[in-house]
């Protein structure tokens, strides 16, 4: 389906493309939900819909009323793909009725990001026999769902804490693997993957039951993107971004054409308040710029061919089993434009205006959805 519309000098002006799936997708809710909503259903034709809200959907009537919340704020035709999230006291019974209402289960490890505080405590439950998460992902495995993974330890076995900058490579060398043993069937998603240690185990071990999901900020940025000139906030969030080694594996691997790597946007907005606060909250909004930021970086990694619509729009579907042979389309062209600041009013009897700083407010991007 990819199709070139239009070629200046050899470089590619203008393509279409299926439209897209969002595998990772923080869209929030309330007021904000109905900012942000409209963005992604513009780009997207479904989204995987991160379940950490506060508090976090845990049973299947909750699943089905935000997806209702959802729908009220996005495009005629978008289909949000709905999931719980993974706590100590997560019912089994609850997985398994849930059968028909949500695709995946995530997995935060506790404290270390975004409303994770409900995670779980002891990563060594998700493969120990006899506790509720362990029961929670057989059931998932026999519904051929989803375990949905925020790659991260904060603590080796011995109890030390990790640094933010090894804290994926912990995960991939000794949580991951007691996962899949434990697990043998269960379909796993690391997502938004971060270091060449986790590109490396996923080109080892990737396949019908383990894949991976890329951002856009992680294929276009290092770690020296975020401390030139000062720190900047806006390019705050977990995983943390490394040093350019790590962005060259990914690159190489979003570019190797693995049927089990696919896009992931972890768009994740905070108020501008949030995010430049004495305490920085982690993630930023992308969902202004879902597809056009990953067409910019296959554009730099030269792959701005089928490889990409197989990244963004058939890689993902067919993992997570969506069997839905849609034939809409986006096109997009090569007119940069430039993000400016957006607002939203929280709902109440005092309206409390707040500011969201979108990924490269004011900076150019390079490629923009046609009219």
């Amino acid at each position: 389906m990819f199709e070139v519309l239009g070629r200046t000098e050899g470089k590619v002006t203008a393509f279409r493309m299926l439209k897209p799936d969002d595998w990772h997708q923080h869209m929030r809710d309330g007021d904000m939900l109905k900012l942000v909503g409209p963005m992604v259903s513009k780009r997207f034709y479904s989204a995987i819909i991160m379940p950490n809200l506060t508090p976090p959907i845990t049973t299947a009537q909750q699943a089905f009323e935000y997806r209702q919340r959802i729908l009220d704020a996005t495009e005629p035709g978008f289909i949000p793909l709905m999931t719980l999230y993974l706590t100590d006291g997560l019912d089994p019974e609850e997985v398994r009725k849930s059968h028909n209402a949500v695709w995946a289960i995530k997995y935060y490890p506790r404290g270390l990001t975004t409303n994770s505080d409900s995670g779980v405590k002891n990563p060594a439950d998700l493969w120990t026999p006899g506790t509720k998460p362990y029961d929670c992902l057989q059931v998932l495995a026999e519904q051929r769902g989803v375990l949905l993974l925020h790659a991260a330890d904060g603590f080796d076995r011995a109890g030390a804490e990790l640094d933010p900058y090894d804290q994926e490579k912990h995960f991939v060398m000794h949580t991951l693997p007691e996962i899949i043993k434990a697990h043998p069937r269960l379909k796993i998603s690391v997502e938004h993957l971060s270091t060449k240690w986790g590109a490396d185990f996923i080109v080892t071990h990737g396949g019908e039951y383990l894949g991976c999901s890329l951002t856009a900020h992680h294929l276009l940025l290092d770690r020296r993107d975020v401390f030139r000139g000062g720190f900047h906030p806006h390019r705050s969030w977990m995983p943390v971004i490394q040093p350019p080694e790590h962005k060259e594996a990914l690159r190489h691997l979003a570019t190797a054409d693995k049927p089990f790597v696919w896009l992931g946007s972890d768009s994740a907005p905070h108020p501008r308040v949030k995010k430049e606060a004495a305490c920085c909250a982690s993630g930023v909004l992308m969902a202004h710029a879902g597809i056009e930021l990953y067409a910019e970086a296959f554009e730099d990694m030269k792959a701005l061919d089928n490889r990409f619509e197989r990244f963004a729009s058939l890689n993902g579907r067919k993992f997570f089993g969506f069997i839905n042979d849609h034939m809409q389309t986006i096109e997009l062209v090569r007119e940069e434009w430039k993000p400016q600041p957006l607002f939203y009013a929280e709902s109440g009897e005092n309206l409390d205006v707040s500011e969201l700083v979108p990924f490269r407010l004011g900076e150019n991007i390079r490629w923009k959805l046609a009219a």
